[in-house]
């Protein structure tokens, strides 16, 4: 079966952004007739059917979809509800909404507790990899799953493009003057981790700079890492002019070993983040950084899910959504 139409598509298609679409399918906000028309010609040219507007199932339905958190305190869970939210509002749907804290960090607990209220499909919003334990006998097996964040094998999983995302920042601090590039990595177990290495190296050795394959300084997503192993770093290399920080906790604390060094930034060495989180743009210097798309992934996240509960079917497995590159002082000194 072919991929199904998603609000992302017709979004794209009438050049609007998917809450744009929403609101004229459900007539929350008002929206201009010019946009409207646009929406709707994008509509019928690509076959698109919000489910709530689809054929229903057969039998008993509950109108509920589950959705387990690894960690609510997490700040992109945050915002991929939101897209959630607003891929549910003024649908037949109702979200049934649950943390693996309540069940003491136990995924298992958690999904069979969802399972046992009868949810028409269930929505996992993770970032750390589930045990090999976990039971997902239930893939393509009578029960719509779709993974946000983390990709599962035989899972339709809808994830940020972190090898682009790599691939671009080494793109960014090239164009910032870096010419001797440095990485400090997140847990060298978290599959996010090793494709943002290997894009932001794979554009290092086109753009002909060298980075040693041994200096990948892998650690925690957190400040602490970050000082020590910028410390580390310029201690190994250090003419070292950019570093590519893999969150912007990693990224604070470079930035803040480095001044302890009497070197300026971005003068010396380019600091460049990931995540976006809300510290960022206060720091000083405010850090460059990329922000995930999560609110998108939410949206097409529960679009799909509510695709397969309608048809049955399966779409593709795999979907990729885009960072945005959000320039600041780490980087360069024109803002």
């Amino acid at each position: 079966m072919g991929s199904p139409v998603t609000i992302l598509d017709v979004a794209s298609y009438a050049g609007v952004s998917p809450a744009t679409v929403t609101h004229t399918l459900n007539g929350k906000r008002p929206v201009s007739e010019a946009t409207r028309k646009r929406v709707l010609e994008a509509i019928q040219v690509l076959g698109y059917v919000p489910s709530w507007n689809a054929s229903r199932l057969k039998g008993k339905r509950s109108g509920i979809l589950g959705c387990l958190a690894v960690d609510i305190t997490e700040t992109f869970v945050n915002q991929i509800v939101r897209g959630i939210e607003q891929g549910l509002n003024g649908g037949e749907y109702s979200l049934f909404f649950v943390s693996a804290i309540e069940f003491g960090n136990d995924n298992r607990k958690a999904y069979e507790f969802l399972k046992g209220h009868q949810v028409e499909g269930i929505l996992f919003c993770h970032h750390i990899p589930f045990g090999q334990d976990f039971p997902f006998e239930d893939v393509n097996n009578g029960l719509p799953l779709v993974s946000i964040n983390m990709s599962i094998p035989g899972m339709v999983s809808v994830i940020p493009d972190n090898r682009t995302g790599g691939y671009r920042a080494a793109e960014h601090l090239f164009s910032c003057g870096m010419r001797n590039p440095g990485i400090i990595c997140g847990p060298q177990d978290r599959l996010s981790v090793r494709d943002r290495l290997e894009g932001f190296s794979t554009r290092v050795r086109e753009l002909g700079l060298l980075l040693d394959d041994d200096a990948c300084n892998y650690g925690s997503y957190d400040f602490d890492h970050g000082y020590e192993a910028a410390n580390v770093q310029m201690d190994r290399f250090p003419h070292t002019d950019g570093l590519f920080c893999e969150n912007d906790y990693i990224a604070a604390g470079a930035i803040t070993a480095l001044q302890e060094m009497g070197l300026a930034v971005p003068e010396d060495v380019r600091v460049l983040g990931f995540d976006n989180r809300d510290f960022s743009r206060f720091w000083t210097p405010s850090i460059s950084t990329f922000e995930q798309p999560l609110q998108e992934m939410g949206l097409l996240g529960v679009g799909l899910l509510k695709h397969m509960i309608v048809t049955g079917g399966i779409p593709q497995e795999r979907y990729q959504l885009q960072s945005r590159l959000i320039p600041r002082k780490s980087t360069s000194l024109v803002q």
